[in-house]
């Protein structure tokens, strides 16, 4: 978008009612700096000047582009009109200037300026970045007006036919989230589930949620699924503005997975004015983290812009002996190569060393909980884990006029890790008494490239205006896996009450590799596109198509027994998979009842190859067809009090079909994470129920993300496969308020999280600690995850204009619960107990 040329100027100047928000009647000099008394809740930016206007007698001239989507905190006191002003503009990224008693708003890069004459220039706007959505820092809100997730073009939430959930800047620095998995416990209808010692499972409606996308882009792996090894990487939330979270099938700009969902993580940008952001924290079992965020132009007059974020985290844990340090930069860059073309340049890097990598807790045989202490972590000292992911990107912003954009992005990501696990097996009253040591030497790599490329615009038909999306795009894994000899020699049964008094010896020897996955990896690539029709005013249809195709590729290899240490490679254990092209088809209806309402209903597909699930009989080598997902929906949103509030309610109906099934004609056969034989592809999951979510401003000042999901989970074949996963009932809360009039500098808030009960069954093995073999597998147990509800809360006072601090208190009732579930052997993880954390924050514009 280009500056307002000579001619456009004197029509602007013409027209200045059009843009004046804050006008009021008077014309108080500001030079006379008299002190009167303010009082305004914090609110859009917009709507404080106009109260600042009211209050002061002042006279105010803004463009409404600069103060669109921001707010302004709450003012209130006796003080000088400027001092009011500069407490307003404090976070907006905006200055003023003074003309004949008219307080006029400019940006702080100073690309407003006045003529000889006195009119008005506005100097040239940047674009706005594809997939990007809406940026949400420096808001105070916890909504956005535009999503991008399931579209890859901005559009706000009321015009989204399926659920989408937002977790804003704001939202994540109150609730001082860290990670990816921190923003996903805060996101209604979304249930984690511990992977491992630090990678967490997202689900939602029953179903796991397999790919992320950033900035709107080629989905990527998130790494959670067993067998795949695509990935160990942790996003770090310090360099992204907010999550977007999509429920439901997401085929068509989401590639293969389940039909629960996608996340979307939308980056930080660079400011066009400059900004100091500086955070320090220190909290329960020694866990500290420091972050530094620096934004602004760098030259030629703002058109280039910059921003650096690093941070470093070293801490303890609640749980005996485990602890991790991590430092994390983040780095990009943005060019106006033309008025109309941006090019976007960045990367990331993080380093994680982690010490005491167990596995959960085991219990009793028949599902009963021991009761061990919480601090109980079954793993030891030489427990490690060393894991680094870099990452590169690239995009360009392209547009040919006002309303055709092309948009390019690259996506370069790689992830190693070297891992001694130190693990238990076994349930407490096993034949031999107790639980013993397992785990093995493990080296793995994951390389992920994505590209997209998509054209986007709209266009008029039939006296209505459209909008039409054609996009491809790319995305490939290569990864590695190599592992030692496995539980061989790793030190015996384990004291249950006291797991460290017995160390592990040490024997370089343990790691030598014994079993390699490579080439191990995929390459899936498709051609999508969306059609959005106006067919009447209050009636748009939206109709899409993807056509993807898929290739999986694994060889499993493992060294003989014979003495000879040699590798062998079981023809049996290769797996090339290639799906012929598939067409994923998706729809939706959107009414607007009115400007704030709309009600709508969608449909969309996914489907997820099994590459490693083979038909029998065995020497076929040929998987079994991809499962496939359905999502019907059907809900009534709103966006309300001029899009500071959003509201939803919805319907859901998801069918995943073809899931793989054990083929009782055939013997079980196959190496651990490799090919395995017989299956059918015959298994049927239906998940249905409602959701229900307000997110935003429900009075002035009083933020709130609120959402409830009944969720009713049935299989035709086992009953009971997700019920642990994705309780019945689900409410998650979090409100913060400021406080009016003198005690404004003072933020309250809190919230629950709660859930229904659930309970897990299945079938434990009997295995020999030195051999590995299974000795037996008619161990069956059935436990209950009781209902809980945990409490949290957050105080924060801003000490001045720069500086504020926050204490947040989380699990206040110090509920004793697990978080996670799994077998009788390991894998049962309990939650947090009550702790602290004391943040310090440094704003600095």
């Amino acid at each position: 978008m280009r500056g307002l040329g000579i001619c456009e100027r004197a029509g602007w100047r013409a027209s200045a009612s059009a843009v004046v928000l804050g006008l009021a009647l008077g014309m108080s000099s500001m030079a006379q700096a008299d002190v009167t008394q303010v009082n305004i809740a914090s609110a859009p930016l917009s709507d404080a000047l106009t109260q600042l206007a009211q209050q002061t007698g002042l006279q105010m001239l803004f463009e409404p582009g600069l103060v669109s989507g921001k707010r302004a905190p709450a003012v209130s006191g006796a003080m000088e009109p400027t001092r009011a002003l500069d407490l307003i503009l404090r976070d907006a990224g905006l200055s003023y200037r003074i003309d004949n008693g008219t307080v006029i708003i400019t940006p702080t890069s100073a690309n407003l300026g006045a003529d000889a004459s006195g009119a008005i220039e506005l100097g040239a706007t940047s674009i706005s970045g594809q997939g990007m959505g809406e940026a949400t820092e420096n808001s105070g809100s916890y909504t956005t007006g535009l999503v991008s997730v399931g579209s890859k073009t901005p559009v706000s939430l009321k015009e989204t036919p399926q659920s989408v959930s937002i977790v804003s800047k704001q939202l994540i620095d109150d609730t001082r989230s860290t990670s990816l998995a921190d923003a996903m416990k805060r996101a209604p209808g979304i249930t984690l589930r511990n992977s491992n010692y630090n990678t967490t499972g997202f689900y939602s409606r029953g179903f796991g949620i397999d790919n992320v996308q950033i900035d709107g882009a080629a989905p990527m792996d998130i790494g959670t699924g067993v067998g795949t090894f695509y990935s160990e990487r942790q996003y770090d939330l310090a360099a992204y503005d907010h999550v977007e979270v999509l429920r439901g099938a997401t085929g068509l700009l989401g590639g293969t997975g389940d039909p629960g969902g996608i996340v979307n993580l939308v980056r930080k940008r660079p400011m066009d004015q400059y900004q100091l952001k500086l955070e320090t924290s220190a909290g329960s079992w020694d866990n500290y983290r420091s972050q530094v965020d620096v934004t602004g132009p760098l030259a030629f007059d703002g058109k280039l812009r910059g921003r650096m974020v690093a941070a470093y985290t070293d801490r303890h844990y609640f749980q005996d002996v485990r602890a991790t340090e991590r430092p994390f930069l983040y780095g990009i860059l943005e060019a106006d190569i033309t008025d109309d073309t941006m090019l976007t340049f960045g990367g990331s890097f993080d380093k994680q060393k982690e010490t005491g990598t167990g596995d959960g807790l085991p219990r009793y045989a028949d599902g009963s909980d021991p009761g061990l202490p919480r601090h109980t972590w079954f793993t030891t000292k030489q427990g490690w884990a060393d894991s680094a992911t870099r990452e590169w990107f690239a995009k360009i912003d392209h547009d040919f006029n006002e309303d055709w954009r092309l948009n390019a992005s690259w996506t370069d990501s790689y992830n190693s890790s070297n891992t001694e696990g130190v693990n238990p097996y076994g349930w407490v009253d096993q034949p031999n008494g107790s639980p013993y040591w397992w785990g093995s030497y493990v080296r793995s790599f994951s390389k992920q490239q994505v590209l997209d490329v998509n054209l986007s615009g709209g266009f008029d038909a039939f006296n209505r205006r459209h909008e039409l999306l054609v996009g491809a795009d790319w995305q490939k894994v290569t990864s590695r896996w190599r592992a030692a000899g496995g539980m061989v020699d790793k030190g015996g049964p384990i004291d249950i009450w006291d797991p460290q008094s017995k160390p592990i010896p040490t024997d370089d020897s343990n790691h030598s590799f014994w079993r390699d996955y490579s080439p191990n990896g995929r390459v899936q690539y498709g051609l999508y596109s969306t059609l959005r029709l106006q067919l009447t005013d209050p009636l748009k249809l939206v109709v899409g198509a993807r056509a993807q195709r898929y290739k999986f590729e694994q060889d499993f290899a493992s060294r003989s027994s014979n003495g000879t240490g040699e590798w062998e490679h079981d023809p049996a254990d290769k797996v090339f998979d290639r799906v012929a092209t598939k067409v994923v088809p998706y729809g939706g209806l959107i009414y607007a009842l009115n400007d704030e309402w709309s009600t709508y209903v969608s449909y969309a597909e996914v489907f997820k190859p099994q590459s490693l699930s083979f038909k029998g009989p065995e020497e076929t080598k040929t998987p079994i067809e991809p499962m496939t997902g359905k999502t019907y929906e059907t809900g009534i949103k709103g966006e309300l009090f001029d899009g500071r509030l959003n509201v939803s309610a919805a319907l859901f109906y998801i069918k995943r079909e073809n899931q793989a099934e054990r083929d009782p004609s055939y013997s079980q056969a196959g190496a651990m994470y490799s090919s395995s034989c017989c299956y059918i592809a015959s298994d049927k999951v239906t998940s249905k129920g409602i959701d229900l979510e307000a997110t935003g401003e429900i009075a002035p000042g009083w933020e709130v993300l609120a959402g409830y999901t009944y969720n009713r989970i049935e299989n035709n074949t086992e009953e009971t496969l997700y019920s642990s996963i994705t309780p019945k009932h689900t409410l998650k809360l979090w409100t913060m308020y400021t406080l009016p009039g003198s005690l404004s500098d003072w933020r309250v808030g809190g919230g629950v999280t709660a859930q229904s009960a659930a309970y897990v069954n299945g079938i434990a093995s009997d295995i020999d600690p030195l051999t590995g073999e299974v000795l037996s597998s008619d161990h069956p147990f059935k436990f209950n995850q009781a209902g809980r509800a945990v409490y949290d809360a957050m105080v924060e006072y801003q000490v001045d204009d720069n500086w504020s601090v926050a204490l947040n208190g989380n699990n206040l009732f110090d509920r004793r619960y697990y978080s996670t579930v799994f077998n009788t052997s390991f894998g049962n993880y309990y939650g947090e107990p009550r702790n602290f954390m004391l943040t310090l924050r440094g704003t600095f514009h």
